[in-house]
């Protein structure tokens, strides 16, 4: 273990001796783990942690400190295979929380409790094969209580918690625009330019490692990472999740899997007994929507054209804008 690099880096981040010393033997302990298999840290693969997790399950060790632990050591050590396994451990946290909160809210709270009546919830560190069973009874339960229109708005919120502070600068550049399409083309050119810088460091963005072919791919196309607007409607594809494996991808059911982002749901892309309902995908529309609700101050209605659930090879959306909105150069 590279553990004066790993102490270093928590004293940066501002913890305390303590908490460096946990997080410190979190790592030891897969560590010691691995030794016992006789095989070195360095050597981890995707396999040891599943197991490592499975572990921690079963002993109620899978505390949020522990994996956030082990995701640091090894984007510090530049493992990027097993930093994105942790990225899809912690896509999910508080999702299906806040959509239950949601449901509470639109439809009431006996409402709330009937859909969510057969939900067993996710243990933290969960392997994303077992959760599209755990979907499913949620998207049953929406089906059963509520009409199509209003669980899918249900569904379609900022379920992942991402704070509106974090989008002031995108709000300052949408002021400083001369349009609504001005802003969307230099958004585009932002992302991509931020998406080459990924590329040149060699380092992970989000939850997948950036080749030269994803940037030019992005390049090509604006509704990826920003949209491209159409009277009152923005299209917004949805950039692939594993965008290297999607483009060398030529099976039409591997390159839904690879675009799809979804921890709760990517697995049944490859299962034939756990099976997602397609309709789940409103909440990434919600997640697609929120930068524009926050630039524009309302919220906007959305609509799922394609997704990788239905077996499309890409994630598309519609999002309404109002009539009274402001859009083309003056």
């Amino acid at each position: 273990m590279k553990e004066k690099a790993f102490r270093e880096l928590y004293l940066k981040r501002g913890f305390s001796q303590k908490e460096i010393q946990e997080a410190v033997s979190f790592v030891q302990a897969l560590e010691q783990e691995l030794l016992e298999k006789g095989r070195s840290l360095e050597e981890a693969q995707v396999d040891d942690l599943r197991q490592h997790m499975e572990a921690l399950i079963d002993n109620g060790q899978n505390s949020e400190p522990r994996l956030l632990a082990l995701a640091r050591y090894f984007h510090m050590t530049k493992r990027n295979e097993l930093y994105i396994f942790f990225t899809a451990l912690f896509g999910g946290l508080g999702v299906m929380e806040t959509i239950r909160k949601r449901v509470a809210i639109q439809e009431g709270e006996n409402i709330a409790n009937q859909v969510f009546e057969s939900y067993p919830g996710y243990p933290l560190g969960l392997d994303v094969k077992e959760m599209p069973k755990r979907t499913q009874s949620v998207m049953a339960g929406l089906i059963a209580a509520l009409p199509t229109d209003r669980y899918q708005k249900a569904l379609a919120g900022n379920n992942h918690g991402i704070s509106e502070t974090s989008m002031i600068r995108e709000k300052e550049h949408y002021q400083a625009a001369k349009s609504l399409d001005r802003y969307l083309e230099e958004r585009h050119r932002r992302k991509v330019d931020e998406l080459q810088g990924y590329c040149d460091r060699r380092e992970v963005w989000f939850e997948q490692e950036i080749s030269q072919e994803v940037v030019d791919y992005v390049k090509s196309n604006q509704e990826i990472l920003s949209a491209v607007r159409q009277g009152n409607v923005l299209y917004v594809t949805k950039i692939p999740y594993d965008g290297i494996r999607y483009l060398q991808a030529k099976d039409k059911t591997m390159k839904s899997y690879y675009a799809c982002h979804c921890p709760f749901a990517r697995e049944s892309i490859l299962s034939e007994d756990s099976e997602v309902n397609p309709d789940w995908c409103y909440c990434s529309a919600g997640f697609a929507k929120f930068p524009f609700e926050v630039i524009l101050d309302r919220e906007l209605e959305v609509e799922v054209l394609q997704s990788a659930l239905a077996g499309d090879p890409v994630c598309r959306f519609a999002i309404y804008l109002p009539e009274d909105l402001a859009l083309a150069d003056e």
